[in-house]
């Protein structure tokens, strides 16, 4: 992602500015000021979230400077082996799967495919449905049902890093006016003995924590959650298009016809075309062909 080049070009712009009107950089070094805005901050994040929220943030925050881990490649894979699974199911029956579902890792099927098979998450949401599809009872409006609901659970699940930060970003601004307030105290305390100078030193500092805690809500926090809420959009097209494909099986179209409807459903810049899946199912074909 973007990130650490907008932080850069964010603060470049903020200091240089600062500096042009005449400032000096010790004066935007009050570290107590630092102290009250990211300390708060940090007591609130723990106090508002679960142990199990602030360890699934801690993992993705890292995440939101990298690219999206599902990329077009990804997707193809995920496309061509789920045309591989509906193709064998249509031929040989339900049952010729149960082997490769049962222990992916151990399936050639599934082993031709290892950009795909690393996404224990991702792979559970497979097998699971295969295995309902080979019981041979689930409706296609059941089948419909379920997939909704637990897509709808993984996208609330994705979204809580995103949302944690940003509630986080909203509260920054407050901080630094917590900040300010307890900097405009130490300076109106010390009228009586300081000069208006230094009365006017101490403000100035004070007010540091006003821009901080403003520059860190909108120039560094809001677009990290951002990001997140954008990664965690992404992450849950290929489960949404798995349960595109699905449905389309079970309403009777081709394994062909199938993968087309989930590919479809894949963001544009990640979406294989449909010559490259056209391509991949070929090659899947020459695999498994004697």
């Amino acid at each position: 992602m973007n990130i650490p080049l907008g932080w850069l070009i964010a603060l470049s712009a903020a200091i240089s500015g600062f500096l042009w009107l005449g400032g000096s950089w010790q004066q935007l070094w009050v570290p107590e000021e630092f102290l009250v805005i990211f300390g708060a901050a940090l007591g609130t994040l723990i106090a508002g979230n679960k142990w199990r929220h602030l360890r699934k943030t801690w993992r993705v925050f890292s995440r939101s400077f990298a690219t999206t881990s599902f990329n077009r490649e990804v997707n193809l894979q995920l496309l061509c082996l789920l045309f591989e699974l509906l193709q064998k199911a249509k031929r040989e029956g339900m049952k010729s799967i149960e082997a490769d579902i049962a222990k992916p890792a151990e399936s050639p099927l599934f082993n031709r495919y290892p950009r795909v098979l690393k996404y224990r998450r991702l792979m559970e949401f497979i097998t699971d449905y295969f295995v309902m599809m080979a019981d041979n009872t689930v409706t296609l409006s059941q089948l419909e049902g379920v997939l909704s609901q637990e897509i709808e659970t993984l996208y609330s699940e994705s979204r809580q890093p995103s949302e944690s930060i940003m509630n986080l970003s909203d509260s920054m601004p407050a901080f630094g006016i917590v900040a300010a307030i307890i900097g405009v105290i130490k300076a109106l305390s010390g009228v009586a003995t300081n000069s208006p100078g230094q009365i006017g030193a101490l403000i100035a500092a004070a007010l540091v924590g006003t821009l901080v805690g403003v520059f860190a809500a909108y120039a560094i926090l809001s677009p990290v959650a951002k990001s997140l809420e954008q990664i965690a959009d992404e992450e849950l097209k290929p489960f949404e298009a798995i349960k595109e494909i699905l449905l389309a099986y079970y309403s009777n179209f081709s394994p062909s016809v199938c993968v087309e409807y989930g590919r479809k459903v894949m963001y544009s810049d990640t979406r294989p075309s449909m010559q490259e899946l056209e391509d991949g199912i070929r090659n899947s074909v020459r695999q498994v062909s004697p």
